[in-house]
């Protein structure tokens, strides 16, 4: 039984490095791979707060609860605009507030 458990710590040891390689798009020999990290700069915003929206060019979302955000009240509602997410007057369509951040994991 110990055989079984060394087999497999050993095989796992060799594999592991190749499973680093085989990450690489491009294994040239004398050259490492480059892992580019995603940026963290905050993209520009679609809409400027203040401006006016189109009607029937967004989608209103709906079930504001279940992205985590507070309960429509008082004439305003939710509207996507590309990926995020906009606090819209509703009789102007406005664009009051951008709420993205605070939507839940269900929006990302």
């Amino acid at each position: 039984m110990l055989g079984k458990y060394l087999f497999a710590a050993v095989f796992m040891a060799c594999l592991i490095p190749t499973m680093s390689i085989a990450q690489c798009r491009i294994a040239v020999a004398g050259t490492n791979c480059v892992a580019v990290p995603a940026s963290t700069a905050p993209r520009p915003s679609p809409v400027e707060v203040g401006s006016y929206l189109e009607r029937g060019e967004h989608s209103v979302l709906m079930n504001a609860r279940y992205y985590g955000l507070p309960p429509v009240s008082n004439g305003w509602v939710y509207i996507r605009v590309e990926k995020d997410v906009f606090r819209v007057d509703f009789g102007s369509y406005e664009v009051l507030e951008r709420v993205t951040y605070m939507t839940n994991n269900h929006w990302r």
